[in-house]
């Protein structure tokens, strides 16, 4: 064997090596992220149940656990007192009866509750928790706002396939010209 030989083995070596090392980190990656719970943050756990129960009178759509879940974790950091909250919310919509927003909104008085109501509608909806740049986003694709018109409008950076579609087959809308 000359040198330039156990060079280029050495570096066929290094090569898979490298390769294999770093799958292993990806497998690994994603083994351990699909194991960890969505958002988990310590107190939400009590608050999940009272949470999903306001969302679904607030906003009117099958709402996604997954993303209530990363929704109160964002909130949780955010808002003082909320589980308070979410039980004020939620007792003056019993009050009230309510089966839906319109029945108990008006109900709700200007401040602080009203805020959060507001708060968590606009977060189904767009998937942040504020309107600024800087706003921390839980939700992209999940997000309300493109259910109303996902049959029209693809969500930017998107075909109409969808996100994450990406081993469909995607047929054109046209069909190509042969030649």
């Amino acid at each position: 064997m000359h040198h330039s030989d156990d060079l280029s083995a050495g570096k066929a070596r290094f090569s898979r090596r490298q390769v294999l090392v770093a799958g292993a980190i990806i497998v690994a990656g994603g083994l351990m992220t699909s194991a960890l719970p969505p958002f988990a943050l310590a107190g939400t756990t009590n608050s999940f149940t009272p949470f999903m129960q306001i969302s679904r009178l607030l906003v009117n759509h099958q709402l996604d656990e997954a993303v209530g879940q990363r929704m109160l974790a964002l909130l949780a950091s955010e808002e003082a007192d909320l589980l308070e909250k979410i039980n004020q919310l939620l007792a003056i919509a019993r009050t009230a009866d309510a089966t839906i927003v319109e029945e108990f909104f008006p109900a709700i008085p200007a401040g602080k509750l009203q805020d959060l109501a507001h708060k968590i509608i606009f977060g189904w909806y767009t998937g942040s928790l504020e309107p600024t740049r800087s706003a921390k986003t839980f939700a992209f694709e999940q997000a309300l706002t493109w259910h109303t018109t996902q049959d029209a409008i693809a969500i930017p950076s998107y075909g109409f396939s969808g996100p994450n579609n990406w081993q469909r087959s995607n047929k054109p809308v046209l069909p190509l010209p042969q030649f």
